[in-house]
């Protein structure tokens, strides 16, 4: 099993840019879901303090039956970087990054250190394989952050350059890129098929850029594993038949 992964370097600029963010003075949550005591355990301690264990309920349920926008604010950096770090046994990183759709965060201030931090743990997850989150659950959560996926899918093309990088590819075009009677879609779990992201990630994979890099990778190895691997890529982007 692979390590987890190290540090995404930005998460001190995500949290320098949340500093001045209050501490909330309660978490109100449904008194049948929450304790009325549950949430103190979670502001009497420093922000970077909180383990994924402190937050995994919080993180689960937050936006639903426990806490709300102005509280998620407060945590959010925590919440990213122990997401991304894959902390929490539960809720997994595509849950908890959809939460900041539903708050939006296009429109905080914070919107740059958060899309920096966004690319930098991306371009990590593209260093290694296995990685934890998989590069299928990670494209997967940047897509529920309802933005556009043009410069992550650009820069997993680009990285077909080394054994992970086409390890991830292959995982998730096998795994999840399915055809059903010619028509291109992803296996459902926490796609949303109705999201622009979700389009950009079809159009991707089937509408000629991924057979473009994949053309290139073929061109830049001579490994046999990594050919093979490429091949079964190639073959999986196209309908069977």
């Amino acid at each position: 099993m692979a390590e987890k992964a190290a540090r995404v370097p930005e998460v001190e600029d995500l949290y320098a840019a949340f500093e001045r963010i209050p501490r909330p003075v309660d978490l109100e949550g449904c008194p049948c879901c929450v304790d009325p005591d549950e949430g103190r355990p979670l502001l009497e301690r420093p922000l970077r303090d909180l383990t994924g264990a402190d937050l995994r309920r919080y993180a689960a349920k937050v936006l639903n039956t426990w806490g709300g926008p102005e509280d998620f604010y407060y945590f959010a950096p925590r919440l990213l970087e122990l997401a991304a770090d894959d902390a929490f046994s539960w809720p997994d990183v595509e849950i908890v990054f959809s939460k900041f759709s539903r708050v939006g965060w296009l429109d905080w201030p914070q919107r740059d250190a958060i899309t920096a931090f966004l690319n930098a743990f991306w371009t990590r997850t593209l260093t290694e394989f296995p990685t934890f989150p998989s590069a299928s659950s990670a494209i997967c959560a940047l897509a529920s952050m309802n933005t556009d996926m043009t410069p992550w899918l650009d820069e997993w093309g680009d990285a077909l350059t080394s054994e992970p990088t086409i390890r991830q590819l292959h995982e998730f075009v096998t795994g999840t890129l399915i055809w059903q009677r010619g028509r291109p879609s992803l296996l459902p779990g926490y796609w949303d098929p109705s999201s622009s992201p979700y389009q950009q990630v079809i159009d991707w994979l089937t509408g000629g850029e991924a057979a473009t890099a994949v053309s290139a990778a073929f061109a830049r190895t001579e490994d046999e594993a990594a050919l093979e691997l490429l091949m079964e890529i190639d073959s999986g982007l196209r309908p069977p038949g």
